[in-house]
């Protein structure tokens, strides 16, 4: 369990926004400190532990692993396998399997991940959906997304990278992809895939 928590991790634990986290703060109901020289809001475990219980706001005590979540979305059953046998080892990440873009869409709201590796062609749909269906949450606000494709054609592939989002072709280097998801979602490297 950590000692300090961001508000947004606080919004997590509490399943409201991050608003409503500075709100607390900022009324004095959530104990804290500001990191200096920023707009930051910290909170220490035990601040937090005391506002639940005072608030009476029941926790699930899972929600304090706050490893980031991966979401792996693709309806291809070898791709989400290779990208999991890539992760398996990984104790700092979860890694969570979507086969079809309604499912997609659906976990990515549960979740609220970190990442969401999604394939651009999902059977039922395609990643623009997912993507517009979640845009504008601001739970999903910090949520990253890589678009994987094995079909797009460059102005395609252009479109979706002019709208901010990073694409990677298929077939893709496992092991560089699983670098720069690491990286993306704040960890340090950790050693090379076998």
């Amino acid at each position: 369990m950590k000692d300090v928590y961001t508000t947004g991790q606080v919004a997590k634990i509490c399943k409201v926004t991050i608003r409503t986290v500075i709100k607390w703060f900022e009324s004095g109901k959530l104990e804290g400190y500001k990191i200096p020289a920023s707009k930051d809001r910290r909170i220490p475990r035990e601040a937090l532990l005391k506002f639940l219980r005072e608030h009476r706001i029941p926790v699930d005590p899972s929600v304090f692993d706050l490893r980031p979540k991966i979401l792996v979305a693709d309806d291809d059953p070898g791709i989400t396998a290779l990208i999991a046998e890539a992760f398996s080892e990984d104790e700092d990440l979860e890694i969570h399997i979507a086969h079809g873009g309604y499912q997609a869409g659906f976990e990515t709201m549960r979740l609220r991940p970190s990442l969401l590796l999604i394939d651009y062609e999902l059977g039922d749909t395609n990643a623009s959906e997912v993507i517009d269906t979640i845009n504008g949450v601001e739970q999903l606000a910090d949520t990253r997304v890589i678009v994987m494709t094995g079909f797009l054609e460059d102005a395609g592939i252009r479109a979706l990278e002019e709208d901010g989002l990073r694409v990677v072709r298929k077939p893709f280097d496992i092991a560089a992809l699983r670098e720069e998801i690491r990286e993306l979602v704040g960890l340090m490297a950790a050693g090379p895939v076998a």
